[in-house]
């Protein structure tokens, strides 16, 4: 008899593992339940459509319930909710308009992604809503036409991803960040290059709460926070997500304390013929299961549940929980592990590099600044993770995140023939100068710094500025590279005076800093070159 494979959640990854699992088994019964209205949309595409750059909604939502049916033969149940479910006797309790049914499964494949959260005290108000849905969007695109003032509760990614499409639509922006800066978890000079893409298009309150949101018939009229009052037409919770995994834990299902579910390598629950995928699941990464609710991953996933469920034998491979938003004048991202993870994966053996290029050659018009952080193992010297911002972060963060998969060096990295012509890059590329400021700190050449080290430290380090422009803060010592090596009595004296550990040397791009550092430490002077 032809099997019956059910799945929860028609979007994003259910309608992918559905279409997989037919793909196959041709003569099995694939049945879609989605409790909206509309199934598989471009989630990672809400804020083009705000921009401008996708025109209708409609090119958000192509493949739509009769385009199921009619190329994969699987029946979509729109507007349709799963309530119960029975492991043991493998039947799910779905309910509608026309009231209560009891279905009967083979395998079953949980898709029901994660939920946005409320951010805490915001009343339930007429003119506030969330950035994940096609419903969404169509709310904030009316509002678009009708007020102007948008205020965004969460300088997370979907935060930002959101700022980036209503600033280009338009709309006066503000950003409320309770960390301490915007995309909590990247490394100081990636956050900042994000904000500074914005330019003036977005404000940004940072390190700071709302303390009382100020409401009139029923809608939001204010916001209000330590750093003052900021009026709204309408607000936009982008705080985070919650796994949408109730009905699982009700069966019995093994989740994590995140609430994201435990998955094994075939991306199977801890239920008899039931998998799970999506955004709702967690997957290996860096030697440990990680909940990393990103598209991506989601889609990966829903082919291994898809394709297990209907009798295949696929295998879920590690994950690197990359990450890329696109900005208005940047691009930002990140692959493998954050600067935290690395340090605590090598206990606190790991090292971070910093490497400031250019996207093309320089000569080339419309050349832009690109930054390149590495984070690898300092006794292995294997890439842990890396972040990237400006133009060009994509390819450099897809050759890390092969760099790890495949186990290389900084060594490695530092010559690695990468595809060159000016237009498009630079002849020794962002990533082989990562890897040799690495390579050359390991083997004694250069010690380095961050600079929220030596900001945290003041007192332990001269800071020694090497450009040819004098630096702003006229107690800092300031001396061009060009003239360092005959003003070495000068640093001597200056060190000695100041009872510093070390110089620290500072440049807008590093180049400059290492070169002074090599002079220095040459001199016997003791010195580090400051990453920025």
């Amino acid at each position: 008899m032809a099997k019956t494979i059910v799945i929860l959640g028609g979007a994003l990854a259910g309608p992918t593992a559905a279409a997989r699992a037919r793909e196959l088994d041709e003569h099995a019964r694939i049945i879609l339940i989605e409790r909206n209205k509309n199934v598989s949309y471009a989630l990672c595409g809400l804020s083009y459509y705000l921009s401008g750059e996708v025109a209708s909604m409609d090119d958000l939502n192509r493949e739509r319930a009769d385009f199921f049916k009619s190329v994969y033969n699987i029946e979509v149940r729109l507007q349709t909710e799963a309530m119960a479910l029975d492991a043991k006797n493998k039947t799910v309790t779905l309910v509608n308009s026309g009231g209560n049914e009891e279905m009967q499964y083979d395998t079953l494949i949980f898709a029901q992604g994660a939920a946005s959260v409320t951010a805490p005290g915001m009343p339930q108000a007429e003119n506030t809503g969330f950035f994940r849905t096609l419903d969404d969007l169509a709310a904030i695109k009316q509002q678009l036409s009708s007020g102007k003032n948008f205020v965004i509760l969460g300088g997370g990614p979907i935060g930002l991803e959101a700022a980036d499409g209503m600033s280009r639509a338009g709309a006066n922006v503000t950003v409320i960040e309770k960390s301490e800066d915007v995309l909590p978890g990247f490394t100081r000079s990636i956050r900042e290059a994000a904000r500074n893409s914005f330019g003036n298009k977005v404000k940004f309150i940072t390190n700071s709460t709302v303390e009382q949101f100020e409401t009139k018939d029923g809608r939001i009229t204010a916001v209000l926070t330590a750093a003052g009052r900021v009026e709204a037409d309408y607000v936009i919770s982008a705080v985070g997500l919650l796994p949408r995994t109730e009905l699982l834990q009700k069966a019995g299902a093994r989740l994590n304390p995140d609430r994201s579910i435990v998955i094994d390598e075939s991306c199977r629950t801890s239920l008899p013929d039931i998998f799970a995928c999506g955004v709702c699941v967690s997957v290996p990464f860096a030697g440990r299961s990680k909940w990393m609710a990103q598209a991506a991953i989601a889609d990966k996933t829903a082919q291994i549940a898809g394709a297990n469920a209907a009798g295949g034998k696929m295998r879920i491979g590690p994950f690197y929980g990359s990450i890329l938003i696109r900005l208005p004048g940047s691009v930002v991202g990140r692959t493998g592990m954050t600067w935290a993870e690395a340090s605590e994966f090598t206990r606190n053996e790991a090292a971070v590099t910093t490497a400031i290029g250019s996207d093309r050659e320089p000569y080339i018009a419309g050349a832009g600044r690109l930054i390149l952080k590495l984070f690898y193992d300092s006794k292995s010297e294997k890439i842990l993770g890396a972040e990237a911002a400006g133009p060009g972060a994509e390819r450099k963060l897809d050759v890390c995140t092969t760099a790890i998969a495949g186990g290389l060096t900084v060594s490695q990295l530092s010559l690695l023939d990468l595809a060159y012509t000016p237009a498009l890059g630079t002849a020794r590329d962002c990533i082989n100068i990562a890897g040799t400021v690495a390579k050359q700190s390991l083997s004694g050449l250069g010690e380095s710094i961050d600079a929220e080290e030596m900001l945290k430290n003041p007192g332990k380090y001269l800071t020694l500025h090497t450009s040819q422009k004098a630096p702003g803060d006229a107690q800092q010592l300031h001396i061009p590279l060009e003239n360092l090596r005959s003003s070495l009595d000068r640093v001597r004296e200056a060190f000695k005076k100041s009872g510093a550990e070390k110089v620290a040397c500072v440049s807008a791009t590093g180049r400059r800093a290492y070169l002074a550092s090599r002079i220095l430490s040459q001199a016997g002077i003791h010195c580090a070159v400051v990453t920025p």
